[in-house]
């Protein structure tokens, strides 16, 4: 191979020798059993009952509702560092905002009923207008109006809404509600690092290249890098939801960067020459794989935080999810996501409380709502549309003995979803220990298919951090179908039937091993061709028909190449 010049090297190598580290400060260990506790329910494999529940079934670590609640420090929030443009514009009328009318503090239900109004009101502008007078109401912990607001706001916002808050000195914030502000502060600084680097117009001479890489390009890499370095070690210290704020938009800002620096336009002779491009690519990658290697292990422990938090739905885990699934095709990050699963369960609506479940951010809802008031199928459906947050968690697994069958059924199908959003093994055994407790005769034939998908999914990595720092083969006990396939062929003529079949052959999909013969995956062609005859709607069975196709080429391929 002809010998690379070494465009990136000196450059690069001055890139990402910033600061060490990035979020988080130690490589990310992979997870383990030690904040868990779980118990084995049956020692017996993968012969009879399809439908038992086998092996140790993992309890999540859930706090005490009535023991020591968690101490935080006293953290500020420091100026923007440079190379971190300054807030749009446009985040000037949310910091001026005031309202037109004022607040009935003084009666809690009535604030209550003031914030779910002023949540379902359409528009951007106009939502914020009407909780703007909330946030002087004792009736709810200082702060939080203000935090909702930044959640609701334009990211790039953040910092503005935050330190305009903090000016005014207010009292008596909780600590919890104090971190998540400065977290949020953080991460739109975040958000409006690594943006607009500088571009290199044609012609794309060696000569050019070099010059600008060595100039402008370094230059702004440098001032970046040590940018979301200072400011990814600030959201070190916050508590829980903070810090994986911090560390979600820490970790994509860094990924953003390596996507800069690969599109810096390559020399025209290195592009007319494959073999010298794929060696300059080559090159770059490996100056850039440290600065990748922060950038994902921050995504990662933002995950995580969320995941802890209980959030099912977010704008900032779809950013984190996505960049990771692009920049790491190969580790599997949101191959849960081709699963078909159950919509979920309308939401509540008849009183304040199920309303507010379903409107506020998960975070908030732990918050505002009592822990309580989750046992209510009504509010636990609500809750269920957006993550279902830790202390409503805590009370549910208090009450676990007691739940009404209805409230089983949608915090089951809760855990599952969290579980397929996070890789998370514990999530897959609360759902499947959940409806475990219900004779089986007395399962919907939506619980039913519940249950299976959740025993098929137990026994996999303990969540996707796992999954991608480890990137091993899953173990025999993943992707035990037995009890999906009964339901496709029970159920076979309800919709029931072909989301059975199908998240059947994806799961064996996903758990293929490396070494399989053709014979595997013919396997996974009939039953991708199964499930296309048993779906209704047009794009899943376009998708089923699609992947029984790959399925038999692939078996082709493996048979024509030989051993």
């Amino acid at each position: 191979m002809r010998p690379l010049a070494p465009l990136f090297a000196l450059a690069l190598a001055a890139c990402t020798q910033t600061p060490q580290p990035v979020q988080p400060e130690k490589p990310l260990p992979t997870p383990d059993l030690a904040g868990e506790k779980g118990v084995v329910v049956d020692k017996a494999g993968p012969t009879g009952d399809p439908f038992a529940l086998t092996g140790l079934v993992r309890e999540e670590a859930l706090p005490l509702l009535k023991g020591p609640q968690p101490a935080f420090a006293d953290v500020k929030l420091a100026a923007a560092p440079k190379g971190v443009s300054a807030a749009p514009k446009t985040c000037d009328a949310f910091v001026k905002r005031a309202s037109k009318q004022k607040a009935t503090c003084g009666d809690k239900a009535k604030v209550l009923e003031a914030l779910d109004a002023a949540l379902r009101v359409e528009g951007a502008d106009a939502r914020d207008e009407a909780l703007v007078p909330l946030e002087a109401c004792a009736e709810l912990p200082a702060g939080l109006v203000r935090s909702v607001r930044v959640e609701l706001a334009p990211m790039a916002c953040g910092d503005t809404l935050v330190t305009a808050f903090f000016a005014k000195k207010p009292e008596n914030v909780p600590g919890a509600i104090n971190h998540a502000l400065i977290g949020q502060a953080l991460a739109a600084r975040l958000h409006r690092a690594v943006q607009s680097p500088p571009q290199l117009k044609a012609p794309f001479t060696k000569q050019r290249v070099t010059e600008f890489v060595k100039g402008p390009m370094l230059k702004w890499f440098t001032e970046q890098a040590v940018a979301v370095q200072e400011l990814a070690k600030a959201g070190a210290d916050l508590g829980s939801y903070g810090r994986g704020v911090v560390a979600i938009a820490a970790g994509t800002a860094d990924l953003r960067m390596v996507e800069a620096v690969r599109d810096v336009p390559i020399p025209d002779e290195f592009r007319k020459d494959p073999e010298l491009a794929n060696a300059y690519y080559a090159s770059l990658d490996e100056q850039l794989e440290p600065r990748k290697t922060r950038g994902r292990d921050g995504a990662l422990a933002g995950l995580r935080e969320m995941a802890n938090a209980g959030v099912i739905r977010s704008e900032r885990v779809d950013t984190a999810r996505g960049l990771l699934a692009k920049l790491y095709g190969g580790r599997r990050v949101d191959s849960l996501d081709a699963i078909l699963v159950l919509p979920p369960p309308e939401a509540g609506s008849a009183t304040v409380e199920q309303r507010l479940a379903a409107a506020l951010p998960t975070f908030y809802s732990g918050l505002v709502l009592a822990p309580e008031a989750a046992k209510d199928p009504a509010v636990l459906r609500s809750l269920a549309q957006k993550g279902i947050p830790l202390p409503q968690r805590a009370a549910l697994k208090e009450a676990e003995a007691t739940l009404a069958d209805e409230a089983r059924s949608v915090y089951a199908r809760a855990r599952l979803a969290m579980g397929i959003r996070y890789w998370r093994a514990v999530d897959f055994d609360a759902a499947a220990s959940l409806l475990s407790k219900t004779p089986k005769d007395k399962l919907s034939k939506d619980d039913r298919f519940v249950l299976a998908l959740a025993i098929a999914l137990r026994n996999g990595p303990e969540d996707v951090a796992a999954l991608m720092l480890k990137n091993e083969g899953f173990s025999p006990g993943f992707a035990d179908v037995r009890a999906l396939d009964v339901v496709a062929t029970e159920d076979a003529a309800s919709p029931i039937g072909g989301l059975a079949a199908f998240d059947a052959g994806v799961l064996k999909t996903i758990a293929a091993p490396r070494d399989a013969e053709p014979k595997y995956w013919e396997g996974l062609a009939a039953r991708f061709e199964k499930a296309t005859g048993m779906l209704a709607d047009p794009k899943q069975k376009k998708e089923a028909d699609e992947r029984s196709k790959a399925a038999a080429a692939a078996a082709k391929a493996i048979a024509k190449a030989g051993p």
